[in-house]
């Protein structure tokens, strides 16, 4: 090595040593990581450290208002999901579990459970408890994705470094932003994998971010959890499991690690997009990750109004607004057809759709979802958590249900959501709705009122309505915020949570 490249290196190492032994990380130390991240430099960069640097150029006084505010709001509405599934049976699963693997740290609350754990233990369990319900947000890129499962990372990891609210915004939108921007830039159904692959490349940017980490490191890190995030799309296929509440929470869990690894100065794969666009069929020609900061996704977010999947909103949205009129006539329906996308048909109404057999299967069953709306005039958890779909009446109505592409919809709006549903009696009249932008997408937003209700109706049963009121000014000033504890500890359970 000549000498002026050794006193360069050399040099660059230092700086960066002093850097960080007075910066904000959490312990770790990245001379390693720094002198790579030199050699680097001289390079073309990866994609892996364009997202690093991407995450580390995002800056709470750089973000516009409306991005705060969509923050705030997705994490108000993510913690109502997280209250509304405490003490069922995948959570009471995973928080007896997580002991037992993550081991007995208490440096990270479980939301709504008394007692807390590591933060890989706790992001699992919380993130067990957000998507449990099938009603956490969704982001509809190339396919339909549910970002906020990136929060519980955020959460716990600003808990655990004593973080303030606006280091936790600053987390969610680069948790966020990569994985609605990966997920616009493929499809990673089209190759058999679940969406939730393109979160693996947001979890190292939050854990990295918050630990002060270079970008070296971090992109180390995304190499890692990058090449280790693929789950298979079966998890969402035919019979659906307890599973699809923890796939995301397991890749969060996974990609923590890898950033604490890359930390200690592990080295990850780079081009880990680029390998899965021109090696996995279909293959995709001039594959980029949009990483302009200016284009942000988050305030595009949509918001669920029914706890069943985002392309059944419309479906069931339009079967509540014809209940009153079937009211005493379900018995005298002869036909009921829906009309929708292709995709949606494929995704919600295939032939294990008509056939539930678990409750996972139920809440994405156009079918049944429908025929629930129709009898009942909304469709809510209780009624998954009591068995309502597989009541006779319902399972009557499915039987009469046909589903077919609905052209004059794709004409209009080829990339919708939206449902026509036709009602036909035996005396041959006949209802008809349709819904082409359903309440809560982001085209047609969640109300403040029913965002609110929505976290009211979940949090209270757990932490009271003082303690559910409490969270919500928490949130509303998050940016004031001086310690994310603060927050954490209101979304502690006071009691023993239900028995497996």
């Amino acid at each position: 090595m000549r000498r002026r490249d050794f006193l360069t290196r050399t040099a660059a190492g230092v700086s960066a040593y002093l850097l960080l032994e007075n910066g904000r990380g959490d312990g770790y130390r990245f001379v390693r990581s720094a002198l790579a991240a030199g050699e680097g430099d001289r390079r073309k960069a990866t994609g892996e450290q364009n997202l690093a640097e991407f995450a580390l150029s995002i800056k709470y006084e750089g973000l516009p208002a409306e991005v705060i505010a969509a923050a705030k709001r997705v994490l108000l509405d993510t913690l109502g999901c997280a209250f509304g599934s405490v003490g069922s049976e995948p959570a009471n699963i995973a928080e007896a579990t997580i002991r037992k693997t993550f081991g007995d740290g208490n440096t990270a609350t479980v939301i709504g459970y008394p007692h807390s754990a590591t933060v890989e233990g706790a992001l699992f369990v919380n993130g067990v408890l957000v998507r449990s319900l099938d009603l956490n947000d969704t982001y509809i890129g190339t396919e339909a994705l549910h970002p906020s499962e990136v929060l519980p990372t955020a959460i716990a990891l600003c808990e655990e470094n004593a973080r303030n609210g606006r280091d936790l915004v600053e987390a969610i939108v680069a948790g966020y932003e990569a994985s609605m921007r990966v997920n616009d830039a493929i499809s990673f159904i089209e190759r058999g994998f679940h969406p939730l692959c393109a979160a693996s490349y947001g979890i190292p940017l939050i854990a990295g971010k918050i630990w002060g980490l270079p970008k070296q490191a971090i992109a180390n890190a995304v190499g890692i959890s990058g090449a280790r995030g693929f789950t298979s799309f079966v998890v969402n296929s035919g019979a659906i499991s307890m599973m699809k509440a923890m796939g995301l929470a397991a890749t969060a869990a996974d990609g923590v690690f890898a950033t604490r690894l890359a930390a200690q100065g592990f080295t990850g794969p780079s081009g880990t997009l680029e390998w899965l666009a021109s090696k996995i069929k279909p293959v995709k020609d001039g594959f980029a990750v949009d990483l302009e900061l200016a284009q942000y996704r988050l305030p595009r977010v949509a918001f669920k109004r029914f706890p069943v999947q985002i392309e059944l909103q419309a479906v069931v949205e339009a079967g509540a607004s014809l209940s009153a009129k079937i009211k005493g006539r379900a018995q005298d329906i002869r036909t009921i057809t829906v009309e929708t996308y292709p995709g949606i048909i494929e995704r919600v109404a295939d032939p294990a759709k008509f056939k539930p057999q678990t409750k996972g299967t139920a809440d994405h069953s156009l079918p049944v979802c429908l025929a629930m709306a129709l009898l009942d005039g909304d469709v809510t958890v209780a009624q998954f958590e009591k068995d309502r779909w597989r009541a006779q009446d319902v399972m009557a109505l499915v039987e009469k249900t046909s589903v077919k592409p609905a052209a004059a919809l794709i004409a209009k709006l080829p990339k919708g959501r939206g449902a026509n549903i036709e009602i036909v009696f035996v005396d041959g009249q006949s209802l008809r709705d349709t819904v082409e932008v359903p309440e809560g997408d982001s085209e047609r937003p969640l109300s403040r009122s029913s965002l609110e209700r929505k976290f009211m109706n979940f949090s209270v049963p757990v932490v009271g309505k003082a303690g559910a009121e409490r969270v919500m000014s928490l949130v509303d000033g998050l940016e004031e915020l001086k310690d994310v504890r603060e927050l954490t500890l209101a979304l502690k359970g006071a009691g023993k949570p239900n028995p497996i």
